[in-house]
């Protein structure tokens, strides 16, 4: 009785390095796609991070000339504050859920606080503290990043 020349184990044995070449471009695929994926998300958390970085210090610019200034020019608007919260609160979707809490306690004193600021320094410095603990949350995440 002799053995059937295409046997699965004769198949298997002369295509062999076929079977490993395929299995290892497959995988390296899906190495590749993934890698890829975490780098977008990485760009993306960067991006939203400088950003946010750079609006609150343009929001803090704008609590401070508000609270400070007796002389209000045309500029230094609520709807400018009203602006940079609602960008610093979307960006924030890019971020951790840290960093959405943070943006998003920013966002409700902002809401329940903005009208005072021209004439409570307190309300300055507890939206100061909040701009504060945003950018450390921020500058954690950032430094995470691989």
């Amino acid at each position: 009785m002799s053995t059937k020349p295409n046997s699965f184990i004769n198949q298997l044995r002369n295509n062999i390095l076929a079977i490993l070449s395929l299995s290892i471009a497959i995988s390296a695929l899906g190495y590749n796609s993934w890698r890829n994926e975490l780098s977008e998300q990485n760009r993306n958390t960067r991006y939203a991070g400088f950003e946010i970085i750079k609006e609150t210090s343009k929001l803090q610019n704008f609590l401070d000339q508000t609270t400070f200034t007796k002389q209000q020019d045309q500029s230094n608007t609520p709807i400018e504050g009203w602006v940079r919260i609602r960008l610093i609160r979307s960006l924030s979707m890019f971020m951790n859920n840290l960093v959405q809490d943070k943006a998003e306690l920013l966002y409700s004193q902002w809401r329940s606080s903005w009208q005072d600021l021209s004439s409570n320094e307190m309300t300055n410095r507890q939206l100061s503290l909040n701009i504060e603990a945003l950018i450390q949350e921020v500058r954690l995440e950032l430094s995470l990043l691989r």
